[in-house]
């Protein structure tokens, strides 16, 4: 009997630590614990690798394109940081500094892929697009309609524009009140094959305000629209990226993290307080994936980025669609001049330039996409480790692209 309760008492304690050991591990990664046995790597002091390639017979000045890479990359503290440039829907350059790996000291290339974070909601939103432009798509039937159920029978109605602009009331990660989805985002231990799967994360969540009264970025709200994006499309939402976007758009390098052929490896360094870099757990992202779970090159984001600029792929009055900033309940532009699946920012270049974009924020990378259909130019750019302030690393791209309008590439307006 004795050493039956010390066996129960055994499997009790196993049993804790496997529930909270991930809990723990989302707290130490957060810098809130000690990261226990943990590698920890230096970057190297030698002068850092790079790799500069131009895409076409125009002449750029390579160097000052490097030494905008290299700013930023000391400026976010990153191991490595990738970039690259589309002009009217071509590759014109692409480079790297620094390095994928700082186990062997990979040098960072240009086939390198990243997570892209909430960069994948503007990927999400292109199938969006594709929809309304092959199959008249309507933004503002409820989304019942569309899934034949309510994800939620307490839910009012809402629809797929205001999962795709933030408006539908949906919580993001810490205002979840669905228990067992709050653990999965804190664990990310747990697998969702399908977006159907993974509304189990937040469809028993209070919604924190009725459908477009409010504007509350939400990534659940973008899984939810993934899932009628497949309902629409009569697809796997996998599949339908894939035959949709990444397959005629040649994004050869964009998917899923386990399909993965040439990942970087990802870094803490507690947002830049610690001068060690520690690789960050394994984790899976495949319930918040439409909204943040996919990997890219910025290579293949200039890509999508020039799908926006080329009528074969989407209709003008689809990309206007897109790219206008949503209305609330009220009549009124939401606080953050959110569109459908990008932000809209007016003057953010020279003070003169309309940018769409979207950024992202993963465990261990940042991503950040233009686009800037005045001057046909596409920018993104990636770093494999997290910044304290975001635009240590995001203003990269505009500089970059501030570098080419200097170099005469693009007539300047």
């Amino acid at each position: 009997m004795k050493y039956k309760i010390i066996t129960l008492i055994c499997l009790i304690i196993a049993l804790l630590i496997w529930l909270f050991k991930p809990v723990y591990d989302w707290a130490a990664y957060r810098g809130k614990a000690p990261i226990l046995f943990a590698s920890h790597y230096a970057l190297p002091n030698s002068p850092h690798p790079e790799t500069s390639h131009t895409h076409s017979e125009t002449k750029l000045d390579e160097a000052k394109l490097i030494n905008i890479l290299k700013k930023y990359r000391e400026q976010s503290l990153a191991p490595g940081l990738s970039a690259a440039i589309a002009y009217q829907g071509k590759p014109l350059w692409s480079g790297t500094v620094g390095y994928a790996s700082l186990e062997n000291n990979t040098p960072l290339t240009t086939e390198h892929q990243f997570r892209i974070g909430s960069t994948s909601k503007a990927m999400t939103a292109t199938l969006l697009a594709q929809l309304i432009d092959k199959h008249n798509f309507n933004l503002d039937t409820p989304i019942q309609d569309y899934l034949g159920f309510n994800p939620n029978p307490l839910w009012p109605a809402m629809t797929p524009r205001q999962l795709a602009s933030h408006s539908a009331g949906l919580p993001h990660y810490k205002r979840n009140t669905d228990l067992m989805g709050l653990y999965y985002a804190m664990a990310l231990t747990s697998h969702f094959e399908t977006p159907l799967e993974a509304l189990k994360g937040f469809d028993d969540s209070e919604l924190l305000y009725a459908p477009g009264e409010q504007f509350y970025y939400s990534s659940y709200g973008t899984v939810l629209l993934s899932a009628v994006l497949a309902a629409v499309s009569g697809q796997d939402f996998i599949d339908a990226m894939r035959d949709r976007i990444w397959q005629p758009l040649d994004m050869t390098q964009t998917g899923l993290e386990a399909e993965a052929e040439h990942l970087v490896d990802f870094y803490f360094n507690n947002k830049g307080q610690q001068k060690s870099y520690i690789p960050w757990r394994n984790v899976d992202l495949s319930h918040r994936l439409a909204g943040g779970g996919f990997i890219s090159t910025p290579s293949d984001l200039v890509k999508l980025g020039s799908g926006y600029l080329d009528r074969h792929f989407l209709s003008q009055t689809t990309v206007d669609t897109m790219w206008t900033p949503q209305q609330l309940n009220n009549g009124e532009i939401n606080p953050q001049n959110y569109a459908l699946g990008w932000r809209d920012a007016k003057n953010l270049l020279l003070d003169k330039y309309t940018v769409y974009h979207h950024g992202g924020v993963s465990r261990g990378s940042q991503s950040m996409l233009i686009v800037i259909p005045e001057l046909s130019l596409s920018i993104a750019a990636n770093i494999n480790v997290n910044t304290e302030v975001f635009w240590d690393f995001g203003e990269v791209v505009t500089a970059l692209a501030e570098e080419i309008i200097l170099q005469g590439i693009t007539p300047a307006l």
